[in-house]
């Protein structure tokens, strides 16, 4: 198999060459050749499992990690594109007009010196090399999209990005660093692959909601049959609409890192830290989601242990104030909901929960709760999917709500906001014990915007 980077090489070596002759047909021959050169390599690098690595790392280690700083510097046109290629494949001519709008035409050669910008911040903070984008937001083709979807233009964008730069200290980060991390998420959290998630450029998701709605009807439209003569105003409405707002709050994570490490070329310093953050966000954010109590991060389904974020969720007693009464209360549970969101409804408790509503047994003796022990075969209660979370308060409290039942995407949103930081710092007191501490800051919203797609279990007074 060829080397795809003497390939490249040679790619450059026709584009360069093409520059220097007169002839029309010479010079668009050599382009072509160029091209072709540059197809065969990708196609190369792709054999070789690059988007498989792409996805497990942030930056693979044959592309840009930060690592090279005792080596003379690449030449971008030498690595760029293939970088940008393989990171982002090739995007739709609307995608290229609006980044070369906002950016300049070379915008793809600004994403690859900033990904190689940001893994020497990492490393090396005074290394004279970096230069300027430490405090440059660039768009992705993903993010414009988005974007664009939210009804924003490039003047909106360019707003953005400087919002972006106002708002967070430190190195804001490539766009890749944070999608690397939300990726990572939905595997680490319990709440995240529920519910709807969406992305916004703004500080606050603002949407129309429906009222006037019941268990049958989504709004106060209704409707009525008539006869061939009816009666005035008998098919008369009152549809009504309010707004519902979703703010996005910043939130910190810190982590230490051995200077040893950081000094060491061979460690991933990118992936390291990009796994680290996602661990701690996760954990954190299964806590906000589920029973935060909105004031400066998102409002969890629960407003603590003891208060509902929404008077739209169902409330079911326990009929027992030290923990499950007969199981009478999950079946009163389960058809709190209304048909339509028992659909793809589940259940959400602590460990401690179905424990002992597996104990539950009626007066034969049989246990009312008939696991599937089958390996591979999910745990079910009631026919219902069942999922764990030690954030959800304990069953054997009084007042606690201790159990949730429902359709978790219909009822509540995350919003994740475009526009990450990270600081690096070596104090005297890390610097004693031979560490560097990092701290990423990020943007995140959370909030139930459909109550009545949820039902919770109360413990008794």
């Amino acid at each position: 198999m060829k080397d795809w980077k003497v390939l490249l090489q040679q790619a450059e070596a026709k584009a360069t060459a093409a520059l220097e002759v007169d002839s029309v047909e010479e010079r668009e021959k050599l382009n072509a050749d160029a091209e072709a050169l540059i197809t065969e390599a990708q196609s190369i690098k792709a054999s070789l499992d690059i988007q498989e690595r792409l996805k497990k790392a942030v930056l693979p280690a044959d592309l840009p990690t930060g690592d090279e700083t005792g080596e003379a510097e690449p030449e971008p046109t030498k690595a760029f594109e293939p970088f940008y290629q393989l990171r982002y494949g090739t995007e739709s001519e609307e995608i290229k007009a609006v980044l070369a709008d906002v950016h300049g035409p070379d915008y793809r050669q600004q994403r690859y010196e900033k990904q190689l910008d940001f893994a020497k911040y990492l490393r090396t903070p005074n290394d004279p090399r970096i230069g300027k984008w430490g405090r440059t937001f660039l768009w992705t083709p993903e993010t414009v999209k988005m974007a664009l979807e939210e009804g924003q233009d490039v003047r909106g964008m360019k707003t953005v990005m400087v919002s972006a730069v106002d708002e967070l200290g430190g190195y804001l980060v490539p766009e890749d660093f944070r999608n690397e991390i939300i990726q990572r998420l939905p595997a680490l959290s319990v709440m995240r692959p529920l519910c709807r998630v969406v992305s916004t450029s703004r500080d606050k998701v603002s949407f129309p909601k429906i009222t006037g709605g019941d268990g049958q009807y989504r709004s106060a439209v209704r409707v009525t049959w008539v006869d061939e003569t009816p009666t005035a105003g008998t098919a008369a409405t009152s549809y009504t609409v309010g707004m519902e707002s979703i703010s996005v709050h910043t939130g910190m994570a810190e982590t230490y890192i051995s200077r040893n490490h950081v000094e060491d070329a061979a460690f991933n310093i990118v992936a390291w830290l990009a796994e680290e953050f996602a661990m701690a966000k996760a954990g954190d954010e299964n806590y906000q989601l589920i029973r935060g109590d909105g004031n400066g991060k998102p409002q969890g389904i629960l407003a603590g242990a003891q208060t509902l974020s929404s008077t739209d969720i169902s409330s079911t007693n326990s009929g027992s104030n030290s923990g499950l009464n007969t199981g009478d209360e999950i079946i009163t549970m389960e058809f709190a909901l209304d048909a339509q969101y028992r659909q793809n409804a589940r259940w959400l408790a602590a460990k401690a929960f179905y424990r002992d509503a597996r104990k539950l047994k009626t007066g034969d003796g049989e246990y009312i709760w008939e696991r599937d022990y089958q390996a591979g075969t999910p745990a079910k209660l009631l026919g219902y999917p069942v999922l764990e979370s030690e954030n959800v308060p304990a069953h054997t409290t009084q007042n606690n709500y201790s159990a949730l039942f429902g359709d978790f995407y219909r009822a509540y949103w995350i919003v994740d906001r475009v526009g990450m930081s990270v600081e690096r710092y070596l104090t005297g007191s890390e610097a004693r014990v031979n560490q560097v501490m990092y701290i990423a800051r990020f943007r995140t919203g959370g909030q139930c915007v459909a109550g009545w797609a949820i039902a919770a279990l109360k413990t008794s007074a």
